[in-house]
């Protein structure tokens, strides 16, 4: 009866050809745009969610309003740090992450030279407690504590230390820009998942004041932003997010410069939700090369594939009801010789 049933189809789909035709491509087009569609939205939407706890890590970030409009960004006040981990109640880390270029970087055992690594940070340990890396040599207690250690990802030993292995590169020496000596101190696996923290290269946060920026490191100039210098934070498993925020608030009226005020200027710290980073234009991602996503974009696609999708089912559905006619008589004849 099966194969009856297949000899059926295909003789009404030879019959109608045009139609049949049509039917088909009418379906295929809205259900692959739909899949097409959906594919790109997914992507973009699982950017950096297999951090645990996730959701109760954030940027701060500053944003200053003025006469002229609202001005954004990423990074913050250098004592905000301090301030952070001695004032406030209701976080339980806090991170620096302060971005830097390096013109190169010397094996010192090869004497090969890697011109212009990109993707460098100057953090702490506590980075790879908000960040959960798997580690293929070293150890995250203690890591990054002290001046002159350099954590490595898998990608960039491999460059760096071609023939060796994870525990062979440990202790071996870096040098960067002719001058700074680095241990290498642990090895890190890659994110195997879509993450917008691209970073290669972790360098303990106390070397910078042997980089000719002492001054950055103890900084207690509140009114000096730069989106160099970041703050990285997560919040207390039952820590409100309001509460942590209007501490914010208070500290930065606190510190707020005269001469803002007196041209009309404010300036607030606030907490971006680490899955913010994705899609806020106002703060960028910390890869240049790649265009930011944007949520209205996202909505607005997913409406597009909705659509194409019901379009397709209702041209699909249209058609064959316009040849119920035909298949009522078919099915009447078959009826009438003893079929069903």
């Amino acid at each position: 009866m099966f194969k009856n049933y297949i000899k059926i189809a295909f003789r009404n789909i030879w019959k109608n050809k045009v139609f049949s035709l049509i039917n088909v491509i009418g379906l295929s087009i809205g259900l692959s745009a739909a899949f097409v569609i959906g594919a790109i939205i997914y992507y973009d939407l699982t950017f950096d969610k297999f951090h645990p706890d996730g959701e109760r890590i954030y940027r701060v970030t500053t944003e200053f309003t003025s006469p002229d409009g609202n001005f954004y960004n990423p990074g913050v006040s250098v004592p905000l740090r301090q301030a952070l981990k001695e004032e406030f109640a209701g976080i339980e880390i806090v991170s620096p992450l302060y971005t830097i270029s390096m013109h190169q970087v010397e094996n010192t055992e090869t004497e090969k030279i890697f011109k212009s690594p990109e993707n460098i940070i100057h953090t702490d340990g506590n980075y790879f407690q908000l960040f959960q890396y798997k580690w293929l040599a070293g150890d995250a207690n203690g890591i990054l504590s002290n001046p002159n250690e350099v954590v490595l990802t898998e990608n960039r030993a491999k460059r760096y230390f071609p023939n060796l292995s994870p525990n062979e590169i440990v202790g071996k020496v870096l040098t960067y820009n002719d001058t700074i000596s680095l241990n290498v101190t642990g090895v890190v696996e890659n994110f195997k998942d879509r993450s917008d923290l691209i970073f290669e290269e972790f360098i303990s946060y106390r070397t910078i004041g042997d980089i000719g920026l002492k001054n950055r490191l103890g900084s207690t100039n509140w009114y000096n932003t730069n989106s160099t210098s970041q703050l990285f934070v997560k919040l207390s498993e039952k820590a409100s997010v309001v509460s942590v925020q209007k501490q914010l608030d208070l500290l930065a009226a606190e510190h707020l410069d005269k001469e803002m005020v007196a041209f009309g200027q404010k300036r607030r710290f606030d907490l971006q939700p680490l899955a913010d980073i994705h899609f806020n234009p106002n703060y960028g991602t910390y890869d240049y090369t790649r265009s930011q996503a944007s949520k209205p974009v996202l909505i607005s696609l997913s409406f597009v594939a909705l659509f194409l999708l019901l379009l397709g089912c209702i041209n699909f559905i249209n058609l064959n009801t316009a040849q119920a006619t035909q298949r009522a008589k078919e099915i009447g004849i078959r009826k009438t010789l003893g079929g069903f």
